[in-house]
């Protein structure tokens, strides 16, 4: 079954990162080109003009919707965005069995350090980093070991364009709660915790894929296929995305409840499935292992079986998708079951969520999405697999973000409402690579939002005045340094700009999307 070809790509509206995989990046016939003062800018024209503080940008055509207040900026989590490439600074790494690729930089390798270009060697170096006593987290990294991460490598045949992923044996037991109220009180204690590190941490696969070029770019090789089965896929604790959030989020909680996060365990997502029956049948034929060669698994989030009161149910964590609250899911769908709820609301956009347990088994929970635009609805539902832990999340799912056609940067406020950020479609046609940049203006919840071509950022010393203005109160609100933010936008344009590395990495790509279209 062909998978349907979307219109839109999820992500053009700043609320949400991108959805659904086989999607054509188009514009509304609204959208225009214009040139502004020698800048290249595509944007949506309103009749509103820029802010009082846009003043020198007055001119420029804008496009606006709903959105939340601004963030409050907390002073204990003021991000600077350096790329941290080892585990000596405290990136957690995943060791490939594949091994990795020497450099032609004379500072990233050397005769000195050829032992520790060794798989074996390098992940005997990854244990010991990570030998922290059980603890989740290790300087700016994870405790792979503690997220059982560290070891599970899988098999990667050379007709997959990812390795397979891999799941725990035995499942985790059971949170066993006796008493509704209390069961009240531990969700309250982890959604203040949740939106707490939502306000705090930023959505970000922008810096994990300027790591990702940089190392390949230093690489010996230039065929981007052997470098991506030979690189060992990176998190830190700046720099999130769905995997590193799940791993915050519990890494949180278990300072203050590690008996609860005890109980916690990373599952995986497949998103935008069509077929749900057959999806679950392919998967319980003999057991999931067996249906992993066409898995994409492009999603991770936070699982635990709970039964309050004698009643068996699942409480599910999604930070990566900015759902800022703990949702219950009881097998009878009675209270403490979360019902639907609106995700975010938007002029012109609205979505809501429920879950529910899977009809066919209740080793998946459906995650049910309701898209309504102009009145139209539209039904999606992905897959969580529940039934076992997860331990590819590092080696897959990480591994294959980092060829995704859409990056973004966002900030998200503690109901998970995406105000400020940066978002760009990887394009084969390099000559027409554009970037979104929005932010909040603080006014009647409307967002500024702006479409730039990304040769503007070509020469960062002669970047426009007007476009400097609204770059001024993006990086504010992105909570960066004005010259960390211009530096990840040169480097990102540097990177779409080269037509060797995107034609190779649209072509991984697109071979991911073939392996899981008939899901």
């Amino acid at each position: 079954m062909d998978r349907e070809e979307k219109v839109s790509i999820k992500g053009d509206e700043p609320t949400v990162h991108q959805k659904g995989r086989r999607s054509l990046y188009t514009h509304s016939d609204a959208t225009s080109t214009l040139l502004n003062q020698g800048l290249n800018l595509l944007t949506i024209t309103t009749s509103d003009n820029c802010n009082n503080n846009n003043n020198d940008a007055g001119s420029v055509d804008q496009e606006r919707s709903s959105i939340g207040n601004g963030l409050t900026d907390p002073k204990c989590h003021k991000v600077n965005c350096t790329y941290v490439t080892d585990v000596e600074h405290g990136e957690s790494s995943f060791a490939s069995g594949n091994g990795c690729y020497e450099s032609d930089d004379e500072s990233t390798s050397s005769e000195d350090d050829a032992d520790e270009d060794d798989s074996d060697d390098y992940l005997s170096h990854l244990h010991k980093n990570n030998n922290s006593n059980g603890t989740w987290t290790i300087k700016n990294g994870y405790n792979l070991t503690t997220f059982d991460q560290l070891e599970c490598r899988g098999k990667w045949s050379n007709d997959l364009p990812l390795p397979l992923p891999m799941w725990s044996k035995n499942s985790k037991p059971a949170l066993v709660i006796e008493k509704i109220y209390d069961y009240e009180d531990i969700v309250a204690h982890i959604e203040t915790t949740l939106q707490h590190m939502i306000q705090e941490t930023h959505y970000d696969t922008v810096n994990n894929f300027v790591d990702f070029y940089q190392s390949y770019k230093n690489a010996r090789t230039k065929n981007l296929g052997e470098f991506f089965k030979g690189y060992s896929p990176k998190i830190n604790r700046q720099n999130h995305m769905c995997v590193s959030l799940a791993m915050e989020i519990v890494s949180r909680v278990a300072i203050l409840r590690p008996d609860i996060a005890n109980h916690f365990f990373l599952v995986s997502c497949e998103e935008a499935v069509e077929d749900t029956i057959s999806y679950i049948a392919h998967c319980e034929q003999t057991n999931i292992e067996s249906a992993a060669w066409n898995l994409e698994k492009e999603h991770a989030l936070v699982a635990m079986k709970i039964v309050v009161a004698g009643r068996e149910g699942m409480l599910i964590l999604d930070p990566g998708y900015h759902v800022a609250r703990v949702v219950t899911v009881m097998k009878d769908q009675n209270y403490p079951h979360t019902g639907i709820f609106v995700q975010s609301d938007e002029i012109g956009c609205k979505r809501e969520y429920w879950y529910t347990f899977s009809h066919n088994s209740d080793q998946f929970i459906s995650w049910n999405e309701r898209t309504t635009r102009n009145g139209q609805q539209k039904y999606e539902v992905s897959l969580i697999y529940v039934g076992r832990h997860y331990r590819s999340a590092v080696d897959v799912t990480v591994r294959r973000n980092l060829v995704y056609e859409f990056r973004s940067l966002l900030s998200r406020d503690a109901k998970g409402r995406v105000f400020a950020g940066i978002y760009f479609p990887v394009l084969a046609n390099t000559a027409d690579a554009n970037i979104t940049i929005f932010y909040d203006e603080g006014i009647n919840n409307k967002i500024f939002k702006l479409k730039v071509k990304f040769s503007a950022f070509k020469d960062i010393n002669n970047i426009p005045d007007n476009l400097m203005c609204h770059l001024t109160i993006l990086a504010s609100q992105l909570r960066m340094e004005l010259p960390t933010l211009i530096n990840t936008l040169k480097n990102s344009a540097d990177i779409v700009a080269d037509s060797d590395f995107v034609a190779q990495m649209l072509s991984i790509n697109d071979g991911i999307s073939e392996l899981s279209a008939d899901n």
